[in-house]
Formats: structure tokens, C-alpha cells, sequence
């Protein structure tokens, strides 16, 4: 198990590594996918408009606070008090619809004005030279910028001149071009986008931003990201204006209905008051009084104090009443605000405040959200509470006014009992009078209730307090260019990554000596470059180039294979497909055998499609296909090697139609035998094993068996045969040649021709041969799994 996982480590180590050493001689690939990775971003992001960010601040201060800031004390008496405000509600009520569509309405912002700055383009606000006003826009207008020319005088749409401050008749219909004279005409052309309102009220909904500086804090952050920073410092700013507004107008709609209420009661009054005046000195002039006695005037004050009493506690219960209704009736803005007049409880107002401050609270939220959010339903909880709180009070405070009131009329009808003991005209003028001082309190009274009311209504203090105005950052936040060319560069270089692993991926050739390693356990005897020239035997006694080394490497490495004959070594040379250079491989393995003093015998027994008699030019008359059908000798088969002493060429002869048959008869064990006495190295040029069975056939008469694999042209899903092969010992001492490969690509390979030592070492049971590349510096590396593990 430990060393199947560090075979896997190996193989992860090998793959990264060559990873890295393509992505290295790649490089340009790199270079050039940054380039263009860069230059395309600065074509996308120079075109971009920026953003910036504006803020302003403020601070929510409940009903209490704002009155410190103005007069406490004051506000006290006029009992106008509220709970305090929920920071929360007053965050929906900023982002609310409603106060975003009076602010686009109010600026205009639903008209866009855009220039060109070289490939850049530039929002405008304030320092546009004209301002759009539309008064019937075309429904095909929208979102479709038109462009205008500039001129001092008149302004040219469509290539037609038009004079400014008058109604025309543009693409986006009629409308009047103002010139705004405090902004000079610095360009030449200007684009005016007309957007629909509610878009454009919804897209400044979405954008802004409003935070609490804690979550104890009420100072709230008001943050607006636009592309032109004078735009949105106008729009934080006239937001906070109507949203003061607004909350103004709230507080002071219990001092409006007050102030109604009075007024109607003042113009009752006054009526009344105006004929019980005419009826007092009418009844004087006809009796001939002058004044009452002092003790008519006693009953008369005793009477007319009574009566301003009772006249107070009906006033009351009337405003009981008001509020009885108020509390039945279901919340919208018709019932709110009810008239407390002469109200003095100090849980009653309190708790009438509570209510009031609850229900605008509600109504600001259901402009923001639907009625049934949580947020809704729990101020309807507390509102529902409260009314039921306030219910009580007013049923207790209803039977002590009940009570005084049974006490005033007993009281009354006391004094009543001694006016009549008053003579006649006295007594006649006593009621008169006594009716008169009765309206005559009540007129007072309720001039001094509307001088309160007005003074409260102008001493109502905001709740908000501006920290910072809006204020824009002239830096821009978005968008952020180093965030863009970082992530250009970073894509830029995973390109080529990508590109390169993909083309690994989907690559089903051999392309890397770690694939041969990870497939097959059968060691890599040898790995021979891709020859440019096109003559077949490349050895002679001379030759000193790469392909002639690799053929000296290998067939040194097929030293170390222990055979079971001392004497001479059959080597069968097979392979896939054709096409992978086993023919090649022979022929020039057997010229360097050659060399070394052996006699070597190449047979040609792919008797399917031979090749060899081609290379060599031999003659193709008679051959194997004979002798193996009994028809010749072997003697007379044999053919030398014109230049090439030792080596020798056994000819496939006539294609048979039974190959499989000739290969399997006593003849070719006859063969074997007779080459094995005449040779010491007999290479046996096979054909194909993925394709017909001939080589496991000869592969019981083989010592070695070279299988040849070729870079860029065997298929990876061979490997998977080899190793089965190698596996299950169909053929002997497997091992594996690697033709094919090309300099300078991806194969995990370098050698190059030039000695300056060689160095041997044994690492894992293989043994390997490290030679230094004088001219390169490279190691040189070959494995050969040995038999039995040194």
C-alpha cells in the first residue's frame, strides 16, 4: 500500500513538473494571451462611466429631544408630546417611494445629460448648459438618447436649428430647452436620455444605502452611489428637505385639527353671544333696570361660576366623545389627530400621543411595504394596545366628569331655587345675564385654546438634525481599474493554463513518459527521436549523432535482461498499430549489435505487410513464407547486409494467405533452433499485436520482448493492453521503447550529443545510467527494471 501511494506522488510530482516545464517553453503563449487580456480590458473599462459615492448624515431625535433643542418647557404646557422614534421605521421612511419620487420630480433627474470625452462618457447635472423640460414626451422617446448640438444662440436636433426657452417639437416630443446662462458651452454636442419615472425613482430606491453608526446610535448614514458626484449631493440633500418636511407636517396635524375645531366653536359661539348680548340691553331698555341688586348680583356670580364649570366638563365629555370615535374607528388619515380640547389628564395626553405617533408611523411604512410584513403587523399590535389602554382611561375619566357634572346641576338648581325668591324683573334679567356671562366664558375660553393651538403650530420643532450635508468622494468608487487589470492578468495567464491542460486532457496519444510510467510497470528501455531523414539504417561504426546514442543506449540496457539461454538472445520486436517504427527500431538495433562483434539475424515475420525487405533492398523471391512451407532450405534464404558485416536478413518472401498457420508449425520451432546455433542475436520484426495475433504466437521462441510505442501516435488506451501483457507474463522480459519523440516538446526528455562522464546508480530496483550533457548540462536519465531487485 506504501508503495502504490508514493508511486502516486511520484506521478503527481512528475505531472507538475512537466506542467511546469511546458508552461516555461511556452512562455510567449503567456506574454501574448496578458497582452491581449490587457488591452481588451482597457477598451472595456475606458469606455465604463464612473461612479462615486455620496454621503451625508444626520441624527433622529424623539419628540423630547426636539423640544430641548427648541423650548421644553413650552412644549410641555401645550401638551404635545410623543413616544420616541423608532430608528428602524425612519430608515424605510428615507427609502420609501414616495420621498424618492418628489425628489426625482423636484431636480428633474428622470432627464439624463451625457458628453463624450475621448472614448469616455460623462454624466452632467449642474454644469449642463441646458436643462430638458418635457410637456407631452413620445412614448417612443424613452431610454433612447438623442444628440444635440451646441450652439450660443439656438440648439440644433436633427440637423434643424431651434431657439432656446420655446416649446419644439424634438424625437422625444414636445419639448423647451432652457439655457441655463451660468454654465458657458464647453461642448460641442450633448446627449439627453429621457427615462421613464418610475424606473428612474426605483433605481435611486435601490441605490441608496442607510445605515445606523451603531445599533444604540439614532445618527443614521445616507450613502448614493451615482456618476455624477453634483447629482447625487443634490438628491441626499433635497431628500433629507422633503423627508423634514414631511415629518413636520405629521407633528403638526394634531395642532391643525385643534385649530379647526376651535374656530368652528368660535364661530358658534360667537353668534350666540352676539344675540344674548342684543337681548340683555334690549330687556333693560323695555323694563327700565339700570342694575341689579347686590344680592342678585351675588346669585348671578354664584350661577354664572357653575355654568362656566358645567360649560367645561361638557366640553370634556364632548372631546371624550371625539376620542370615542377616534378609538372605534379603523387607522387612515381621516380620523387621525383627534381634538383633545381641555383634555388636562396627564395619562390621557400621553397616551393620545402614543397612539398618534403610532399611526404616522404605520401610515409611513405601509407607503414603503405591503400590510401584512411583520414590521406592519406589530405597530397595528401596539396601536391596538394602546387604543385599549386609552379606552380605560377615558371610561374612568368619563364617570368623574359624570359625577362633578350631577353635582354642578344639583348646585345649580340650588341657586335657581333662590333667584325666584328675586323680584320679577330682576329675576328675568338674572337668567339674561346669567346666560350672557355663560358665553361669554366659554368665547374667552376658547380665543385663549386657538392662541395656544397657533403658537404650538409654529413653535413645532424637526426631529432631525443634518451632522454632515450630503458630500460626494471625487474619487471613484466604482469602477475599481486595478481590480479589473488584476483580474485581466490573472486571466490572462490561466488562458494558456487552461488551454494547454485542455489539450492534455483531450489528447489520446501518448504524449508524456509519465503516462507510460503511471499504465505500465514494464520499464523504459529506451526512448529514440523523431529522425528527419529518410533513410532507414541510421547506425554505422562512425555515426556520433543522437538517434545513433539512443540506439547504443538500448541496446546496452538489453544487456542487463537475464535470458535463459547463455547463448545467443532472440529479441521480439513488436508494437500496437503500424506505423509506430518497429521495422525502424530492428533494423537499426541490429546494425549496432552488429558492431559489437555478435552475428545478428533481422527476421522479417510480419508476413502481413513487411517492410524490411524494402530498407534493405533485399531480395524478396523466396524467404520465411518458403521455408515454412517446407518449399526451401534456410541456407539458401539467408541474406547478408550489403556494409554491414555480422549482420544478416531472413526475408518474409511471397505474402502467404495463412500467416498464423505458417507461424504456429513445427518448421518455425525447427527455425528457432537452427538460428540460435548459427546467432548470437536474433531480432524478430513482428507485426502488430492490436491488430492480429502473430506476435503472441512467436512470443514462447523470444528471450526479450521490446514493445515500441511511438510519441504523438500511440494511443493512451493501448497502454492499458501493455500492461495486461506485462501483467500476466504473455510474452518475456517486456519492456518498452519510446519512439518517436520530437526535441523540444512536451515528452519529459533531453539528451544531446557530446560526452563528459557517465555515472551509474541503483535507486528502487531499477538501474540507472545518468550521463551528463556537456553542451546542455542536462541529466540524461534511463530506468531498467531489473528481474531480480538489486
Amino acid at each position: 500500500m506504501t508503495e502504490l501511494l508514493n508511486k502516486s506522488s511520484d506521478i503527481n510530482k512528475d505531472y507538475f513538473r512537466f506542467l511546469l516545464q511546458k508552461y516555461v517553453r511556452n512562455w510567449y503563449w503567456f506574454l501574448l494571451s496578458v497582452l491581449v487580456a490587457l488591452v481588451v480590458t482597457f477598451f472595456v473599462v475606458t469606455p465604463l462611466k464612473y461612479s462615486y459615492n455620496v454621503r451625508a448624515s444626520i441624527v433622529i431625535l424623539d419628540d423630547e429631544n426636539a423640544a430641548e433643542a427648541g423650548n421644553r418647557e413650552f412644549m410641555q404646557q401645550l401638551d404635545i408630546f410623543s413616544s420616541a422614534k423608532i430608528v428602524e421605521n425612519e430608515i424605510e421612511i428615507l427609502r420609501s417611494y414616495t420621498l424618492a419620487r418628489k425628489v426625482v420630480e423636484n431636480l428633474g433627474l428622470d432627464v439624463d445629460y451625457t458628453v463624450k470625452d475621448g472614448l469616455k462618457t460623462k454624466d452632467i447635472f449642474k454644469r449642463s448648459p441646458v436643462k430638458l423640460l418635457v410637456h407631452s414626451p413620445d412614448p417612443s422617446a424613452y431610454d433612447e438618447p438623442f444628440e444635440v448640438e451646441l450652439r450660443e444662440q439656438e440648439i440644433v436636433i436633427d440637423e434643424v436649428s431651434h431657439p432656446y426657452n420655446r416649446p419644439v417639437q424634438t424625437p422625444l416630443g414636445r419639448v423647451t430647452l432652457q439655457r441655463n446662462d451660468s454654465v458657458p458651452i464647453h461642448y460641442n454636442t450633448l446627449q439627453i436620455t429621457l427615462r421613464p419615472k418610475n424606473v428612474t425613482v426605483k433605481s435611486y430606491v435601490d441605490r441608496l444605502r442607510v445605515s445606523q453608526a451603531s445599533r444604540s446610535s439614532s445618527v443614521l448614514y445616507l450613502n448614493l452611489e451615482d456618476t455624477a458626484p453634483d447629482r447625487g449631493e443634490a438628491y441626499l440633500n433635497r431628500l433629507i428637505h422633503f423627508y423634514d418636511l414631511v415629518s413636520l407636517q405629521q407633528k403638526n396635524q394634531v395642532a391643525t385639527n385643534t385649530l379647526r375645531f376651535v374656530e368652528d366653536r368660535l364661530g358658534i359661539i360667537s353668534n350666540e353671544l352676539r344675540d344674548v348680548e342684543r337681548e340683555v340691553q334690549s330687556y333693560k331698555a323695555r323694563a327700565g333696570i339700570v342694575d341689579l341688586s347686590a344680592e342678585s348680583s351675588l346669585f348671578l356670580a354664584k350661577a354664572q361660576e357653575t355654568d362656566k364649570e358645567l360649560s367645561t366638563i361638557n366640553l370634556q365629555l364632548g372631546a371624550l366623545q371625539e376620542l370615542d370615535r377616534y378609538i372605534g374607528g379603523k387607522t387612515s388619515r381621516s380620523n387621525l389627530a383627534p381634538a383633545t380640547l381641555g383634555l388636562a389628564d396627564p395619562t390621557l395626553n400621553v397616551l393620545v400621543g402614543t397612539v398618534l405617533d403610532l399611526e404616522v408611523q404605520r401610515e409611513k411604512l405601509v407607503k414603503t411595504v405591503p400590510e401584512t410584513t411583520p414590521a406592519v403587523e406589530a405597530l397595528d399590535n401596539q396601536i391596538r394596545l394602546t387604543k385599549a389602554n386609552l379606552a380605560d382611561n377615558i371610561s374612568a375619566l368619563r364617570k368623574i366628569l359624570v359625577n362633578n357634572q350631577q353635582k354642578l346641576q344639583t348646585n345649580n338648581r340650588q341657586v335657581e331655587s333662590l333667584i325666584r325668591t328675586v323680584p320679577e324683573k330682576e329675576r328675568v334679567l338674572l337668567e339674561i345675564s346669567r346666560r350672557l356671562g355663560i358665553k361669554t366664558n366659554l368665547y374667552n375660553f376658547l380665543l385663549q385654546k386657538r392662541e395656544e393651538t397657533a403658537l404650538s403650530y409654529a413653535a413645532a420643532v424637526s426631529n432631525i438634525r443634518v451632522v454632515d450635508p450630503a458630500l460626494a468622494n471625487h474619487n471613484p468608487s466604482r469602477p475599481v481599474k486595478k481590480n479589473f487589470y488584476a483580474f485581466a492578468l490573472v486571466l490572462g495567464l490561466l488562458i494558456p493554463v487552461a488551454g494547454f491542460w485542455l489539450a492534455d486532457f483531450l489528447n489520446t496519444k501518448l504524449s508524456r513518459k509519465a503516462q507510460v510510467e503511471a499504465a505500465v510497470e514494464a520499464p523504459i528501455v529506451g526512448e529514440i527521436i523523431q529522425s528527419n531523414t529518410t533513410d532507414p539504417l541510421q547506425i554505422t561504426a562512425t555515426s556520433r549523432t543522437i538517434l545513433a546514442e539512443q540506439i547504443r543506449t538500448l541496446r546496452t540496457n538489453l544487456q542487463f535482461f537475464d535470458t535463459a539461454n547463455d547463448g545467443s538472445r532472440c529479441i521480439l520486436i513488436t508494437s500496437s498499430v503500424s506505423g509506430e517504427g518497429k521495422s525502424f527500431i530492428s533494423l537499426n538495433l541490429g546494425a549496432s549489435l552488429a558492431f559489437t562483434g555478435k552475428r545478428v539475424i533481422l527476421l522479417e515475420l510480419d508476413m502481413r505487410k513487411p517492410k524490411l525487405h524494402r530498407y534493405l533492398n533485399g531480395d524478396k523471391t523466396f524467404g520465411l513464407s518458403n521455408y515454412l512451407a517446407g518449399q526451401v532450405e534456410l541456407e539458401s534464404i539467408v541474406q547478408s547486409v550489403v556494409d554491414y558485416q555480422d549482420l544478416y536478413f531472413l526475408p518474409c518472401g511471397p505474402v502467404p494467405p495463412n500467416p498464423s498457420e505458417l507461424l504456429s508449425s513445427s518448421r518455425m520451432r525447427q527455425l528457432f533452433a537452427e538460428l540460435r546455433q548459427q546467432f548470437d542475436v536474433i531480432l524478430i520484426d513482428t507485426p502488430p499485436i492490436g491488430l492480429v495475433s502473430d506476435a503472441q504466437i512467436l512470443a514462447p521462441h523470444a528471450d526479450i520482448t521490446l514493445y515500441v510505442l511511438r510519441y504523438l501516435y500511440t494511443n493512451k488506451s493501448y497502454l492499458r493492453n501493455v500492461a495486461a501483457y506485462y501483467k500476466e507474463k504473455r510474452f518475456k522480459n517486456l519492456a518498452l521503447l519510446v519512439n518517436g519523440i520530437q526535441a523540444g516538446k512536451d515528452f519529459d526528455y533531453s539528451y544531446g550529443y557530446g560526452y563528459d562522464g557517465y555515472s551509474y546508480d541503483y535507486r528502487n530496483g531499477y538501474h540507472v545510467e545518468e550521463k551528463v550533457n556537456g553542451k546542455a548540462g542536462h541529466w540524461y536519465n534511463r530506468f531498467i527494471r531489473l528481474k531480480d531487485k538489486v
